[in-house]
């Protein structure tokens, strides 16, 4: 019998996922069709997409985080439907369902799914009103699974960045959403300006997310590039960078931060797999933004004591960096981290369990 897969993923986490899944499937003897974008724009043409969703067995559909960037998976998932291939969705954070809820990009989607993957049984059981046909499994997240085992040494890391001993390594990872890392950066240096007038080093690293367009913003009028956060950067009280991924990944520096400052990212989980301080910075707009996307405006780390949150206050940001460099300040939260994200004792679980429930589906 033939056994063949389509996985299709615009965003980035879900492309990760079915990239480390595809050669597991093939050594299960499926035939396995990878369609993944890695955050930007897909390759293959409709037709292609088309073609290969059409022949398969089962598809797997990522839940990309937008409409805009949902496109490649509604499509595969209604050609899918159409010609009654089994598909079903993987949701590769807590609530990743309520993208197809009433009034959401999947929604049409959701009735004629076969199975919804969650991150663990208690998420996927959750999606029972969304995916009423569907089987509800909680496989696990493959790529959370092997944040708790860094590629680097706290050591590589700074060596490579230059950070010196003395000096406290910031982390800060952006979103998609410009607007929103052009707010978190500028509280962040302003908050770095409190902390070195009390003669305290750190060193800001920013991470671009691989969504993000703006560093390819062009000028209409020059065609120059515009350089938007390199401008802004500039204007930090201490030094600061991007660090691009033929670098370092966001991911590979976690294990040399110090602190991280972000908002809702997967760094913030990978830090707290790591047992970093994680203070999730927020605004207005990126609670009312989460929760368009998510159906909720809680931070999976903060609801848990993992992180703490901090709004739009550069004062209290600093106080909070501060009090969580610091051992006693830091032992609450490293409790919380070690009991919500302790190590998986067999590595490799998840993508064991999405490979047995495909096998079982087809």
């Amino acid at each position: 019998m033939s056994k063949r897969v389509v996985l299709v993923g615009r965003d980035a986490a879900p492309s990760g996922c079915f990239k480390q899944l595809e050669p597991i499937l093939k050594e299960r003897g499926f035939e396995v069709n990878l369609i993944v974008g890695e955050g930007k724009p897909l390759t293959k043409s409709i037709e292609e997409i088309a073609s290969t969703v059409s022949g398969a067995n089962v598809v797997v559909l990522g839940m990309s985080s937008s409409l805009e960037l949902a496109q490649p998976e509604i499509f595969a998932g209604s050609v899918a439907k159409n010609a009654k291939v089994p598909y079903g969705f993987y949701g590769d954070v807590p609530r990743c369902w309520a993208r197809a809820q009433k009034g959401s990009w999947f929604e049409e989607l959701a009735p004629d799914a076969a199975f919804y993957f969650g991150v663990t049984q208690s998420d996927a059981d959750m999606a029972h009103e969304v995916f009423s046909n569907a089987q509800l499994i909680g496989t696990g997240n493959p790529l959370r699974e092997e944040m708790a085992f860094p590629h680097f040494t706290r050591e590589e890391v700074r060596a490579k960045l230059n950070i010196l001993p003395e000096e406290k390594m910031i982390l800060s990872p952006g979103n998609k959403f410009a607007a929103g890392n052009m707010i978190l950066w500028a509280v962040i240096m302003d908050a770095l300006k409190f902390l070195e007038e009390e003669n305290q080093c750190f060193q800001l690293i920013l991470a671009i997310h691989p969504g993000d367009r703006t560093p390819y913003a062009i000028d209409a009028t020059t065609q120059k590039e515009m350089n938007l956060y390199e401008e802004l950067i500039s204007f930090s009280p201490v030094p600061a960078r991007i660090v691009n991924k033929d670098v370092f990944t966001t991911s590979d520096m976690v294990s040399g931060a110090d602190i991280i400052v972000e908002f809702g990212s997967s760094i913030g989980i990978e830090g707290a797999y790591q047992n970093i301080p994680v203070v999730n910075l927020g605004f207005e707009i990126l609670f009312r933004q989460r929760e368009q996307v998510l159906d909720t405006r809680m931070l999976e780390t903060a609801s848990d004591g993992s992180s703490e949150i901090v709004v739009a206050d550069a004062s209290k940001l600093a106080e909070t960096i501060q009090r969580l460099l610091t051992v006693d300040g830091f032992a609450r939260m490293l409790e919380h981290q070690q009991e919500q994200y302790p190590k998986t004792k067999k590595r490799g679980t998840s993508l064991r369990n999405l490979a047995d429930t495909i096998e079982q589906i087809i």
